[in-house]
């Protein structure tokens, strides 16, 4: 049985005006869905509520015909056009609406409030209210153009002021966010400002062999120290045939029995998917320079890495905040959180925090740098 982690180009048009979410619940219709702004909804799923911000709720299309859920979050009683401050997500599959509780979203609700700009989101293919393949079938590359696309629509919102524009992406959003800067910026937008946390830009292949590297090392009790390299060469061997070959782990694990071992145990892949999305979606993503696209962006830039992250290195950030400031000295800065997690909770040890033990919420810690780091912009 495999291991598992505990932890866990132009929008065609809009299809409807955005609306607000108290407006939405008065025109809300009795039966098992109900029409919200453009996009059916299920009559018992609740909008979100954010204390002291608006959420209106949109809808837009995409070139290649997926409909996607657009929310703008505003501090309430905004009457003039904000900055805006696009949001790009971790790797799984769900709604990014807020829900209390969930400390990545309590961050969203955070930043919608206080930091004076507009937090815009767009859901997934097939999450929230979106429509389209499902997200689990979506592939990398169809991913970001969304992204793109539907944000390249909402900077031209009545709400919204687009002469500076925000980008912030998280876990593997720290991968989307440059390759969507660096897409708008090339039609013409001024991007402010770029800030990330739980990713670098070290190739896709090199973060993979780094994720394998921290499952080995951090289970002390299942793996010994000097099993580590022989492991990792096998590993290596593996990543190159599925990532860069675009060879399917099934055919890499007829190669030999040392594939077939990889295949087995490598973090998070399943029988038809690695960490819930389609090996294609993998494959494109190791073709992604992401090096280039930070060295394109001309904006200051903020990467925030967390000593205690259970898949991350910290030469993953290192290699942004050098690169950019090489080129343009001062204007990217790293921050590193002590003893937090990849999920932005506390632990006591390393090891502890791999295995998800005892970990204390510190999402405010982050949401506090990305706030101070935000309003030295602005």
């Amino acid at each position: 049985m495999r291991n598992a982690i505990r932890l866990a180009g132009l929008c065609a048009c809009v299809c409807a005006m955005l609306f607000s979410a108290a407006n939405a619940r008065e025109n809300a219709a009795n039966g098992n869905t109900t029409m919200v702004a453009g996009l059916p909804r299920a009559a018992d799923r609740p909008l979100e509520e954010i204390a002291g911000v608006a959420s209106h709720y949109g809808a837009v299309e995409t070139s290649d015909g997926a409909r996607l859920r657009t929310i703008i979050a505003a501090p309430e009683g905004t009457t003039e056009p904000l900055h805006p401050l696009l949001f790009t997500q971790w790797v799984s599959c769900g709604s990014i609406e807020y829900r209390e509780g969930s400390g990545a979203r309590e961050m969203l609700g955070k930043l919608a409030r206080d930091s004076g700009l507009a937090l815009i989101r767009v859901e997934r293919s097939s999450d929230g209210d979106s429509q389209g393949p499902a997200c689990d079938e979506l592939d990398y590359d169809t991913e970001v153009a969304h992204y793109a696309e539907a944000f390249e629509e909402m900077l031209e919102d009545e709400r919204i002021d687009n002469e500076k524009v925000y980008v912030i992406g998280s876990s593997l959003g720290s991968t989307t966010a440059p390759l969507v800067a660096q897409a708008l910026q090339d039609k013409g937008y001024d991007i402010a400002g770029v800030a990330i946390q739980g990713g670098g830009a070290e190739t896709y292949y090199e973060r993979m062999l780094t994720f394998d590297r921290i499952y080995l090392e951090r289970r002390p009790d299942e793996v010994t120290p000097e099993d580590i390299h022989d492991e990792m060469i096998a590993r290596a061997k593996f990543h190159y045939e599925y990532l860069v070959k675009d060879r399917h782990p099934d055919d890499i694990a007829e190669d030999n029995a040392a594939m077939a071992a990889v295949r087995a145990d490598i973090l998070g892949m399943g029988e038809t998917d690695h960490y819930g999305r389609p090996f294609a979606w993998h494959q494109q993503a190791a073709k992604k320079n992401f090096l280039a696209a930070w060295a394109a962006i001309d904006a200051p830039i903020l990467v925030i890495f967390n000593a205690f992250d259970q898949f991350e290195a910290q030469y993953g950030a290192d290699v942004i905040v050098h690169t950019v400031n090489q080129l343009r000295p001062g204007t990217a800065t790293l921050a590193v959180q002590d003893k937090l997690g990849h999920n932005n909770m506390r632990y006591d040890d390393i090891v502890k925090a791999y295995a998800g033990e005892g970990g204390e919420p510190a999402w405010e810690q982050t949401t506090d740098v990305i706030l101070e780091w935000l309003d030295e912009r602005q």
